[in-house]
């Protein structure tokens, strides 16, 4: 049984040069800016699919980036309440204590984080929402970014967020 042959950019690039020159010869001269793009134009490579690309990069993507977008998708609302949401977490998570802080400063503790997404996903509400609810413009961006990538918030925001976590904590 013979070995299977490596099919690398050096064997591509050699069928390029030899089936195509004149496409390489565009590669050459910068014309096409990459291997891969001359490869597609040739029909030597399909062109790569947004679902592929996505899959590359999610196999790339470090555990933080991963959460980080999940987070985003749940927020965003495109991911269904049934899917991996803090909602299944909730169960396991003892009461809001009355007197503990929610934030370091102007930021927000991760259990803090936790349980403001838990509740947004079991209400279905998204950071405008919760934003308005306590008061705020309705531009929930900062909230967002504070909870996806522990962004800073004002301080009357961590507040409005204490009290607005004592409400509906039950």
């Amino acid at each position: 049984m013979s070995k299977k042959p490596k099919r690398d950019n050096a064997h591509y690039e050699q069928r390029l040069k030899a089936e195509f020159p004149d496409i390489y010869g565009d590669v050459l001269a910068g014309r096409i800016s990459s291997l891969r793009k001359a490869l597609v134009i040739a029909g030597l490579k399909p062109q790569r699919t947004r679902l592929e690309k996505l899959k590359n990069s999610w196999a790339k993507a470090t555990p933080g980036e991963r959460e980080g977008f999940l987070t985003w998708l749940a927020i965003s609302g495109v991911l269904p309440t049934a899917s991996h949401s803090p909602v299944a977490d909730t169960a396991s998570l003892p009461p809001f204590p009355a007197g503990g802080p929610i934030a370091s400063g102007r930021y927000l503790l991760p259990s803090t984080i936790t349980r403001i997404k838990a509740i947004m996903a079991k209400r279905r509400v998204k950071p405008d929402d919760v934003m308005g609810e306590m008061g705020f413009l309705s531009d929930g961006q900062s909230l967002a970014r504070a909870l996806a990538k522990n962004a800073s918030l004002r301080l009357a925001v961590i507040a409005g967020l204490e009290a607005w976590l004592r409400t509906h904590e039950d």
